[in-house]
């Protein structure tokens, strides 16, 4: 019998478990063990997990440790990771591996011993990457320093999943990150999805953070949820899209995608011709010589034009014709042209309402910065002569909008008279 491990009374861990414990202290020999002491299995209750509490070398990190852990144990899975990405540009990573090389011990790194996937790799790491690569740094430079880590096993896909947020929830850890970790317990579909309509890569993930060319779990939920709300919503009414929140659960979001049919050729159009528009705003905008600014280039990932975007795709899906002007606008202009007109878009803005720090439409995400950007794909498809995004129509649009509000607020305070 083993007795480098203690089960404290009370304790009544699956064998699986204790095996587990007991086959990596054998393998990995902690500082604890080889100075002749004991290790104590420690019980997570609100995950249910076990877990040990000790020191290794930074050889054996260097060597052993996974920063690609994922969620699932299989291969095909393994480029959809649980860790945020390392960056290692940011000067509190420099100073964290200055501090390494000079012998600084770092603690409570959070890593799974688990040999289903990369066994070379056993000890995944949940939490702590950046300590992890500088600690090998170190390594590599001759200096091999005792540091501390939580090692957990058997764990379950929820466990993974909970124990990967908690360890990577603090103020520098983006919401977006967090948005992928969820979205990655809910299923794979919304990331299928996206890598169906040209959205990621093939075997690309979300990005963790705001990027100019990978969307977010949020721009993509936010697609989703705004496409379905205006199929279900009547063209002759007030429109009002939404932007998902990010960082905690999204309540409209849960609600419809229990709904979403992930096959279904209008949503799947829906997401490629989105993905085209992008892709033509993104190049238009980078090959020519004037107006060339990024916010131009990535004006498609708006968030107020994405979500108002797709909520008019899914008005339009029972109105052909407007739905085929609606997709056209990737085509309605030519080089150097952008199809939004990102320009046009900035110099939009009412006289006598707007204030001077405005900067044009689809630069904020309030409720009436989304219902002016709709309008503008309104008025573009259902009445506008010439099918292109102009100053003049931007400019409409937005007393278009204002006058369907001051409306819908006078019907309001009639009613309650």
């Amino acid at each position: 019998m083993n007795t480098n491990l203690i089960i404290p009374n009370g304790l009544a861990p699956a064998q699986g478990v204790v095996e587990r414990a007991n086959d990596f202290l054998k393998n990995f020999e902690p500082y604890e063990i080889k100075a002749g002491a004991r290790l104590l299995l420690y019980h997570d209750r609100k995950s249910k997990a076990y877990y040990v509490i000790c020191h290794l070398r930074a050889s054996c990190l260097a060597q052993r440790c996974d920063l690609e852990a994922t969620i699932d144990d299989g291969e095909e899975d393994d480029i959809y990771k649980l860790n945020r990405d390392i960056t290692e540009d940011e000067a509190a990573y420099k100073a964290m591996e200055e501090d390494a090389k000079n012998g600084r011990g770092f603690e409570d790194m959070v890593l799974e011993y688990d040999t289903s996937y990369r066994k070379q790799k056993s000890l995944k790491v949940y939490g702590g990457q950046h300590r992890i690569r500088a600690i090998t740094r170190a390594f590599d430079a001759k200096v091999d320093q005792i540091h501390g880590v939580r090692v957990y096993f058997s764990l379950s896909r929820e466990q993974k999943v909970e124990i990967a947020t908690v360890n990577n929830t603090s103020i520098a850890v983006p919401n977006d990150l967090l948005d992928r970790m969820r979205e990655q317990f809910l299923g794979n579909e919304l990331r299928t999805w996206c890598q169906t309509v040209g959205l990621l890569k093939p075997n690309q993930d979300f990005a963790d953070r705001r990027d100019p060319e990978v969307p977010t779990v949020r721009v993509a939920r936010t697609l989703i949820v705004n496409f379905y709300l205006g199929y279900s919503a009547d063209i002759d009414g007030f429109h009002q899209p939404t932007l998902c929140k990010s960082g905690g659960i999204d309540e409209a979001y849960m609600q419809i995608r229990g709904k979403v049919k992930w096959q279904d050729q209008g949503l799947i159009a829906m997401g490629r011709e989105f993905a085209a528009l992008n892709r033509t705003q993104r190049q238009r905008v980078a090959e020519r010589d004037i107006d060339n600014y990024a916010e131009f280039a990535r004006k498609a990932l708006s968030m107020a034009v994405l979500a108002s975007w797709a909520y008019a795709a899914g008005l339009f899906q029972n109105h052909p014709e407007y739905l085929k002007t609606h997709y056209s606008l990737p085509v309605s202009v030519t080089a150097p042209d952008d199809p939004l007109n990102a320009k046009a878009l900035s110099k939009a803005r009412m006289k006598g309402i707007d204030p001077d720090t405005y900067r044009g439409l689809g630069t904020r995400s309030s409720p009436a910065e989304l219902g002016r950007m709709l309008e503008v794909f309104l008025v573009l498809a259902t009445k506008a002569t010439k099918k292109r995004i102009t100053k003049d129509l931007a400019n409409a649009a937005i007393q278009s909008y204002e006058v369907k509000k001051a409306h819908l607020s006078a019907d309001k305070a009639i009613g309650k008279l």
